[in-house]
């Protein structure tokens, strides 16, 4: 019994000896430069960390069975599968988009988080934003949870799916018959405050807004999402944001206004130039 502990504790140390960290920035995910010639290759191993800090090209499938993280500001994008396996974790700050989320482990969205295609859930979902399944969302036992967050399903929920109190659920004909609308009557507004850029939309005729994306450029074109901001309707001032990221660059903002129904309007787009 004596040499089994040993073994086992043997191991354990072993196992904390051999886990590592990776932090990558952007690129495409099998090119080993990004990896600065450490390949993780398809499958994070279950002792180890990858956080994302860049624009990350998903160009292969992948498997957690550790912990993959998105960082605010980041984004991982491609036409390939995500898999969180039974003891993984996937944590997005970012924006991550896929061909198909497979979930048996654990998911903590922060921000933006899309499938193209199904989502299937058998393990713990906590979304604390935005959750897009482009077909259909299948919840096999699993937990779809979240605080304030919401679900947007294109087709339909399966049957067996618990999702939580504090979370919207939006599905096939309640997002597309929806008849709650956004009006152009929405202002938004940009403005320097000591070396931070302060956003704020007004809404004098108090329209329905669930919430706000707030995307950036720097050529006009090109745009980034930064962040997913709630409404809350104060003095007719319907959302406040301050950006502390600012060069002395020309600055493009456009905000986009999502309803209840999941019907979103742009608003037009604000410029800042920092002195």
């Amino acid at each position: 019994m004596k040499k089994t502990s040993t073994l086992f504790a043997a191991l354990i140390i072993f196992a904390a000896a051999n886990a590592k960290t990776y932090t990558v920035s952007s690129g495409k995910w099998s090119d080993a430069a990004v990896w600065g010639g450490q390949y993780i290759g398809s499958t994070i191993g279950a002792n180890d960390v990858v956080i994302i800090t860049g624009q990350m090209t998903m160009n292969t499938s992948i498997v957690v069975e550790g912990k993959l993280q998105v960082e605010k500001g980041a984004g991982m994008v491609g036409m390939k599968d995500l898999v969180v396996a039974k003891n993984g974790t996937f944590v997005n700050n970012g924006n991550t988009v896929m061909k198909r989320i497979v979930n048996e482990g654990t998911i903590n969205n922060n921000l933006i988080m899309e499938a193209m295609m199904d989502i299937d859930n058998k393990g713990s979902i906590d979304n604390n934003n935005n959750m897009v399944a482009g077909n259909n969302f299948s919840n096999f036992g699993g937990k779809a949870e979240g605080n304030g967050g919401a679900y947007f399903v294109n087709n339909n929920v399966s049957a067996s799916a618990k999702f939580g109190s504090d979370v919207k659920v939006f599905y096939g004909n309640a997002i597309e018959n929806g008849t709650t609308s956004i009006e152009s009557s929405l202002n938004l507004d940009a403005t320097l405050n000591t070396g931070a850029v302060v956003l704020s939309v007004s809404n004098p005729s108090k329209i329905d807004v669930s919430i706000f994306s707030i995307e950036k450029s720097n050529d006009g074109t090109n745009f980034t999402l930064v962040d997913m901001v709630s409404t809350n309707s104060k003095n007719g001032v319907a959302m406040t944001y301050t950006d502390n990221n600012v060069n002395n660059n020309l600055t493009y903002y456009r905000v986009k206004a999502i309803n209840a129904n999941g019907s979103e309007t742009v608003l037009p787009v604000a410029t800042v130039k920092a002195s």
